[in-house]
C-alpha cells in the first residue's frame, strides 16, 4: 500500500534501468541533509521532505510546496534523482494506477521497463563517461554541494552551505567543478584560493578535494591539478599548497597528492576554542 499523499513527488530507490539503488539507507541520507534541529535538539526531517517505503523500496516523498518555498532545495532533489537515474513519480498518478491494478509497484517497474528498453546485445557497452572541466559561478555554487557534503558532513544542509560559501567567496575562495555528461551536479569538486604568505610568497593553495564517488578518479585528479597548475601560472605563484586532514578517509587522497609531485613538507596544528 502506497503511503505518499496526491501532492508529493515520489523519488524512488530504483533506477530507470531496475536495478535497487544504493547505499540501503540513501533515502534516509538524502532527507538528513535537508534535516533540523528542533526545539527539543532533536534531528528532525524537513517539513515536505522523508523518507518512506512503498512496496519495499525505498523512497523520498517530496512536497510540492517546497518549490516554492525553496526552490534550490528542490532543484538539488531533482537534479539528485536525474544524475542518479532515479524514477522520479507524481504520487496522485501513482495512487490513480494502484487502484486500477494490482500488480506490486516493484513488478510495475520490471514490466514497464520490459515494454520500453530494446535489446542491447548487438550494442557496444559505453567505456566512458564524457566529462567537463569549468570553474563555477556564483549562481552555480548548489551544484558543488553533494560532492563537499561527503567532505564536510559537518554541514546540515544546502542553506548552511550557501551561506558559507558565500561568506568565502568574498575573501577569495573558488570553485573548480568536473560535470558527467547529463548531469546537473558536479561529480568532483575543488575547492581552492589564492595566497600570499611570508613562509610561501604569492601560492594557489587547495582548501577542498573531493567527489561524489569514493575514491576519487585518478583522472579527475590528474585533470584538477593540471588546470590549478595553469591558473597558478597565470597568477604568478610560486608553488601550490594542499590542504589535507589525517583522517583515514584521507589515505588516498595523501596517496593522489605524493603521487601526483607534492611532497609533505609541513605540518598544521589545531587548538580548538570552547
Amino acid at each position: 500500500m502506497l503511503i505518499c499523499n496526491p501532492y508529493e513527488i515520489v523519488i524512488q530507490g530504483m533506477t530507470n534501468n531496475n536495478k535497487p539503488f544504493r547505499p540501503s539507507d540513501w533515502a534516509e541520507r538524502l532527507c538528513g541533509v535537508l534535516s533540523s534541529f528542533d526545539q527539543g535538539h532533536r534531528l528532525s526531517y524537513h517539513q515536505w521532505v522523508r523518507p518512506i517505503l512503498v512496496d519495499n523500496i525505498r523512497c523520498v516523498a517530496v512536497d510540492r510546496k517546497l518549490e516554492q518555498i525553496s526552490a534550490t532545495a528542490f532543484n538539488f532533489l531533482m537534479d539528485f534523482a536525474r544524475d542518479n537515474d532515479l524514477r522520479v513519480l507524481d504520487c496522485k498518478a501513482l495512487l490513480e494506477e494502484q487502484q486500477h491494478t494490482q500488480i506490486p509497484l516493484k513488478n510495475a517497474i520490471k514490466q514497464e521497463n520490459s515494454t520500453q528498453q530494446t535489446t542491447v546485445t548487438d550494442q557496444p557497452a559505453a567505456n566512458t563517461i564524457n566529462t567537463a572541466l569549468r570553474e563555477l559561478t556564483p549562481e552555480e555554487d548548489t551544484t558543488a554541494f553533494p560532492a563537499l557534503h561527503r567532505l564536510h558532513t559537518n554541514i546540515r544542509g544546502i542553506g548552511q552551505f550557501q551561506e558559507l560559501i558565500q561568506i568565502q567567496r568574498a575573501e577569495g575562495y573558488r570553485l573548480l567543478g568536473i560535470f558527467e555528461e547529463g548531469k546537473q551536479n558536479a561529480t568532483t569538486i575543488c575547492g581552492f584560493r589564492i595566497q600570499t604568505t611570508l613562509i610561501a610568497g604569492k601560492h594557489l593553495n587547495i582548501e577542498d578535494l573531493s567527489s561524489y564517488h569514493q575514491p576519487i578518479d585518478d583522472n579527475h585528479i590528474f585533470t584538477i591539478l593540471n588546470e590549478l597548475k595553469k591558473i597558478a601560472h597565470q597568477e604568478h605563484c610560486t608553488c601550490i599548497h594542499a590542504n589535507s586532514s589525517v583522517t583515514t578517509d584521507s589515505n588516498n587522497l595523501h596517496h593522489l597528492y605524493l603521487k601526483h609531485g607534492f611532497r609533505l613538507n609541513s605540518h598544521q596544528f589545531t587548538y580548538q576554542l570552547t
